[in-house]
């Protein structure tokens, strides 16, 4: 089961584990949400104009994390790049729930 928990007031996004869906390198849940969690991370990587600092990404075996502090002014635009990827993630949470669980706390 892979567990996605995003806060939205530290607008950190935290996932663990592997769907099971399939083999190893042919689960198409695992692909697509590591495709969703990557493109988050070049996403925020691209705007670093807009952060207050450079966005926080770690990268392990069955896990991830990503966090971001927005400058004030691009605060909405941070949000919108989150939430774009989030509909996603719900979007393959809902189609696999028995290998995704989705929950956004704050």
């Amino acid at each position: 089961m892979i567990n996605i928990t995003f806060d939205s007031k530290k607008l950190e996004l935290k996932i663990e584990g592997h769907a099971g869906a399939e083999e190893k390198g042919k689960d198409v849940v695992c692909a697509a949400v590591s495709a969703l969690f990557y493109t988050l991370a070049r996403a925020l990587n691209d705007s670093r104009n807009m952060l207050k600092k450079k966005p926080v990404f770690k990268d392990e075996e069955g896990k991830g994390f990503l966090r971001c502090v927005p400058r004030r002014k691009y605060e909405r635009n941070i949000q919108l790049i989150y939430w774009t990827v989030l509909e996603g993630l719900q979007l393959v949470s809902e189609n696999y729930k028995d290998f995704v669980n989705f929950v956004v706390v704050g």
